[in-house]
Parts: structure tokens; C-alpha cells; sequence
């Protein structure tokens, strides 16, 4: 009976930590990756008719909503600063792309305009950080 009591409780402390380590999030809200500073001075800019958008990925992704302008060619430039962390390792499903970042310095990635619509998602390999980017 007592080995009963024991192992039950070991499975709802068990479980109870699962479920505390997958929702906690330092930066607040799971979907909002550490605060949105939705078009920040130098997240959007636009260069001989290309569009440009920085995003920092460390402990999440930063800003975490963007506005950009839609069917325009954009390069999305993702900075890492000393990222060891799941934002290294980026997924933007609607392009099918998947990378590991360096864990200093910028990768560019082209979207091209016919993918500049609607929505863009950027995501960590385990989804918890996340991005969007929404073309208008």
C-alpha cells in the first residue's frame, strides 16, 4: 500500500514538472518571445527596392511581431549575439527552411516576393520561441 502512495506521487510530482518546465517562460507569454517592439527603428528598412527586416535571436526572437510591406523581394537578417540557446536553431516552416545560426553574427535569408504575403512564422525547433512577420 505505501509503495503505492510512493509511486503515485512520484508520477504527479513527475508530471507537475513536466508541465511547469513546457509552460514556463522567462520572457512571459510562450508566443511572445521576450516583448514585442513591433517596428522598432532599424527592424524594417527598405534599400534599392529590397526590404530588409532584423530580427535578434537570443532567449527568443526579437521583435517578436513585425510589419512589413507585402510582394516586395525581402532579406531577412537574423543576428545572433552569443545564441547557444533553441533560438539557434531556426524553422520558417512556409519556406520549408531549417538552419542552425552561427552563434555570432547575421545570416541572411531571401524571401522571395510570391512568399512576402499574408503571414510569415519563425519559429525555434521546438516552437517555443516564436516570431511573425505580417505583410500588409
Amino acid at each position: 500500500m505505501a509503495q503505492k502512495v510512493i509511486l503515485t506521487l512520484s508520477v504527479l510530482i513527475s508530471v507537475g514538472l513536466i508541465w511547469g518546465a513546457l509552460t514556463y517562460s522567462p520572457g512571459g507569454d510562450r508566443g511572445d518571445s521576450g516583448g514585442s517592439f513591433e517596428n522598432a527603428p532599424g527592424v524594417v528598412r527598405e534599400e534599392n527596392g529590397v526590404q530588409y527586416i532584423r530580427i535578434v535571436a537570443r532567449g527568443g526572437y526579437k521583435p517578436s511581431q513585425i510589419s512589413a510591406k507585402a510582394d516586395i523581394k525581402t532579406i531577412l537578417e537574423i543576428e545572433t549575439q552569443g545564441t547557444y540557446d533553441c533560438s539557434a536553431a531556426l524553422n520558417i516552416p512556409q519556406l520549408g527552411f531549417q538552419q542552425f545560426l552561427p552563434a555570432t553574427g547575421v545570416t541572411p535569408i531571401e524571401i522571395p516576393a510570391e512568399y512576402a504575403k499574408d503571414s510569415l512564422n519563425i519559429l525555434c525547433s521546438m516552437g517555443m520561441y516564436r516570431s511573425r512577420i505580417d505583410f500588409n
